[in-house]
């Protein structure tokens, strides 16, 4: 019985695995550029920008390395809003062939590393600093920040006199979201910005999991910036010819009195890229109006040459997490600095390439672009 146990477990994640990623990465491809395609059509206006002898570069590059020709509509809008042409630009379905090719099951390590309470776990192992956790919840159990789980009643009883601390779902359902992320003040079980009690607020907004911790005060070099939000670095890192790399950062500011970052459509924030000595460039981008910035509208500071000088602890950080998860080497990791200088990991996100290649006008991948190509090419994703 057992044998027979075996033969079928071996059956099944050989073949019906196998398919069923297979299934699944075809659709998302799909889904994800046609989405891609009529979002970026409507960017462009229909107008086509690039010149016979520029759709010629990309048809001779790309059936070289890549192995056929693609569309124009990816180097048209990156044009478009850069200003800039590069051959090398990435079409955002090559980029997430390239970053589910490299590991079948990079998305289920995705998922479990974008659950924020099992991300304290890794981040803990890799010696990376986090948020100081105060309370969270997982699976409808409770927990202290000492990992001691809490009867549902003692949980409330340790928590109503907590003061200050910012709670958010720690959900992969929530990861990038600013949904259902506040900051309370709880005295004698009560939050006394809301004046509603924090019994009532976590149980009509946090179904299962979530977590209570610190409100994180950032480093002066990006509180000058904006005050109001944590501001973070989404990073990421790839394992490629044996060694950690780190693509283009985007720094995420909060603008328009927001306490949150997020530069996506629900939410306004400015995206900006960061060098790797910290030093700022010279325009952020609001996904949210799409408009362009060239100064922070709250506070007035100029981009161009802003330096933020402990950034190359944050690289050294995010090289240091990658290392720690090899069996999935193209990690997307958001972190940030707090007042008193130390480097903390806030959450996993998917990478993106769309925005830093809009912004700076050049290759996600830069000089690597053509052995990427390369390996898509030869394994016929």
């Amino acid at each position: 019985m057992n044998i027979i146990k075996r033969i079928v477990c071996r059956i099944y994640n050989k073949f019906y695995c196998k398919i069923f990623y297979k299934i699944q990465k075809i659709t998302e491809r799909y889904f994800s550029y046609q989405y891609s395609y009529n979002h970026l059509i409507k960017k462009i206006n229909n107008k086509n920008i690039l010149t016979k002898e520029q759709k010629h570069e990309i048809d001779v590059f790309y059936k070289k390395y890549y192995g056929k020709a693609i569309p124009y509509i990816w180097h048209n809008c990156f044009t478009k809003y850069s200003g800039k042409f590069d051959v090398r630009y990435i079409p955002t379905n090559i980029f997430k062939d390239y970053m589910y090719s490299l590991n079948t099951k990079d998305k289920i390590y995705y998922e479990i590393l974008q659950d924020k309470n099992f991300l304290y776990n890794i981040a803990k192992s890799a010696d990376i600093k986090t948020p100081k956790r105060y309370f969270y919840s997982t699976n409808n159990l409770f927990f202290d920040g000492n990992n001691k789980i809490l009867s549902k009643e003692n949980f409330y009883k340790q928590i109503s006199n907590t003061g200050e601390v910012f709670i958010k779902p720690a959900d992969i359902n929530n990861t990038g979201s600013a949904k259902n992320c506040r900051i309370v003040n709880i005295v004698n079980g009560i939050d006394i910005v809301s004046q509603t009690s924090i019994k009532e607020i976590i149980e009509k907004n946090y179904t299962m999991d979530f977590v209570v911790q610190e409100k994180i005060v950032c480093h002066k070099s990006l509180s000058s910036l904006y005050s109001k939000s944590v501001n973070t670095f989404g990073l990421t890192t790839i394992i490629l010819n044996d060694e950690i790399k780190t693509m283009k950062t985007l720094l995420k500011i909060g603008m328009n009195d927001n306490i949150f970052d997020y530069g996506g459509s629900s939410n306004k924030g400015l995206l900006i890229p960061v060098k790797e000595d910290g030093t700022l460039y010279d325009r952020a981008y609001c996904l949210n109006e799409q408009k362009e910035y060239f100064s922070h509208p709250d506070t007035g500071i100029t981009f161009k040459g802003y330096k933020i000088d402990l950034f190359p602890k944050v690289l050294e950080a995010a090289k240091k997490f990658q290392a720690s998860v090899p069996w999935m080497p193209f990690c997307g990791v958001d972190f940030t600095i707090n007042e008193n200088g130390d480097v903390l990991i806030v959450e996993m996100e998917m990478p993106s390439c769309s925005v830093i290649q809009c912004i700076l006008g050049e290759s996600f991948f830069g000089e690597d672009t053509e052995q990427i190509l390369s390996y898509l090419k030869n394994k016929k994703i």
